[in-house]
């Protein structure tokens, strides 16, 4: 997870008010902001869970993973239990982490656990207060579950049992169909019109999914294509036959190797000094091209009628692709892949506002 802004303060023991808070369930990242005192918190991890059955050799801490345990609350199946999230995850169970790209339900059933994960990496405070605005691919069939897994008071330990305790309070305010937030972003930087139907294009890690917003924000078409999102890429990149042969082994790349020489920019291969820019180059344009086509055919009937294109999501942010959507007339919005978890942030913020 990255911490972007000055972290909250540790903890007096005093009652906190809820802080408004967005959290994008994503299949492959999870996006947690947490806004306070007109400041902005961004935490991100993979999004992979694993239960600890026995204690750690080490502790272990990234930026981009947490670890907790679980003392009393209103989740009893989870007392003296002890949870590892997203990178931690990764690192201690490779094989056998919970991947929530691997069902829908995953992400209803361990919100909380990423959450708890996301605070973790935080310096401690005695107690969290949390007004939750979330968002999932299927609303009507995650909705209560998820509220009823997520809200209520949790005392937690981060980084291990020993610990000092911290106490955590959610109240979810709102699930919210996927987009809305991004819409909503969107609409605050003046990037669409909101009289007019709206196309929105979310590149994720595991999706691609065309978006169409009735007049006035109303998500009206959702659907994801058969084809993936950025993983795709990444996964051929990964076995393309140029870095095979330089890697010597006759087995593909890593992913998450190639994952990073992309968000770095430099594209440079672990610490080999391979630079995939050439085979990334060569990807790239039928990588986008294969998705916006099928992404055009779904939103046909609404083509016409739509005043605003636009896209966002953590695929938005690789490397020519900004650049590639403006030839089909398509605005970037910035900070992409944080866009729904910032718009859900807003939403949240005005909830809580219209609530005090």
């Amino acid at each position: 997870m990255v911490a972007i802004s000055q972290p909250i303060q540790a903890g007096t023991g005093q009652v906190r008010p809820f802080l408004p808070t967005g959290v994008d369930c994503g299949a492959g990242l999870i996006k947690v902001c947490i806004g306070s005192n007109g400041s902005q918190m961004r935490l991100r991890q993979p999004s992979k869970v694993l239960e600890l059955k026995s204690p750690l050799i080490e502790e272990l801490t990234s930026k981009e993973g947490g670890h907790f345990f679980y003392h009393s609350g209103d989740r009893p199946d989870l007392i003296d239990r002890e949870f590892l999230t997203g990178e931690l995850a990764a690192w201690k169970a490779p094989a056998t982490h919970i991947k929530l790209s691997d069902d829908p339900a995953l992400k209803a059933e361990y919100a909380l656990h990423a959450i708890l994960g996301a605070l973790a990496t935080l310096p401690h405070r005695q107690e969290w207060g949390l007004f939750i605005v979330i968002s999932t691919h299927s609303r009507d069939l995650f909705s209560a579950k998820l509220k009823e897994l997520t809200n209520g008071t949790h005392v937690v330990s981060f980084g291990g049992k020993e610990k000092p305790s911290t106490r955590v309070k959610i109240s979810v305010g709102s699930v919210t169909p996927e987009g809305a937030g991004s819409y909503t972003y969107a609409k605050r930087l003046n990037l669409i019109e909101p009289s007019a139907h709206v196309i929105g294009f979310d590149f994720g890690t595991s999706t691609t999914i065309p978006q169409v917003f009735a007049p006035n924000g109303k998500l009206i078409h959702h659907q994801p294509l058969e084809v993936g999102g950025c993983i795709d890429l990444l996964e051929a990149i990964a076995s393309d036959p140029e870095l095979i042969k330089h890697l010597g082994t006759g087995k593909s790349g890593s992913i998450e190797l190639i994952r990073k020489a992309v968000e770095s920019g430099d594209f440079t291969y672990g610490n080999r000094g391979f630079i995939i820019r050439p085979i990334y180059a060569r990807l790239i344009k039928s990588w986008l091209a294969d998705r916006l086509r099928l992404a055009l055919k779904a939103i046909e009937e609404w083509r016409d009628s739509a005043q605003s294109f636009v896209a966002w999501g953590g695929g938005t942010e690789m490397p020519g692709i900004q650049k590639m959507l403006g030839t089909q007339n398509i605005t970037t919005v910035p900070d992409g892949s944080w866009a729904n978890a910032i718009g859900m942030q807003t939403i949240a913020a005005a909830l809580l506002a219209r609530r005090n």
